[in-house]
């Protein structure tokens, strides 16, 4: 028992918990990771819509909406579109988002974090009426057979 109280005696039971200030550090950063990564990935993606998409429709890479698909015309137009609203939509969150993470340094754990999620329901709301926007404008232009529909004259 003398050797076991020997090696207890300089344990400090305290010294195996995380330091409190460098996690509230580590929530903070994971925090303004979540609020940022979705700006990011829309904007890449609505670049690389816009500059590298396919010549043709494919189903591996591409906007791809089946009204889109039917024609090399739609396609493409399907594509620069997409590309024009998901790049500017990312562009716009991203400095909203920069501005609302530069808030974050002054508010409460809690605060933050009800903060973070209602920036990441917005911006999943906001990108759903982006692509639901992108579809519409195809279905306006575009009929199911892919070609373009003309207006009709009185």
């Amino acid at each position: 028992m003398d050797k076991i109280m020997g090696l207890l005696e300089g344990f400090d039971p305290a010294a195996l918990l995380p330091d409190l200030s460098n996690m509230m550090g580590t929530v903070n950063f994971l925090l303004r990771l979540a609020v940022l990564i979705g700006p990011i990935v829309v904007l890449v993606l609505g670049l690389c819509y816009f500059f590298l998409s396919p010549k043709e429709a494919n189903h591996s890479f591409g906007y791809r909406f089946f009204w889109g698909m039917s024609s090399v015309e739609a396609w493409r137009f399907m594509q620069k579109l997409a590309g024009l609203v998901w790049g500017g939509l990312g562009l716009i969150l991203l400095v909203v988002m920069l501005i609302v993470c530069a808030s974050f340094g002054g508010m409460e754990t809690m605060d933050m974090v009800w903060s973070a999620l209602t920036c990441v329901l917005w911006e999943l709301g906001l990108l759903i009426a982006a692509s639901l926007a992108v579809d519409i404008t195809l279905i306006v232009r575009y009929d199911r057979k892919g070609a373009r529909r003309t207006k009709k004259e009185k």
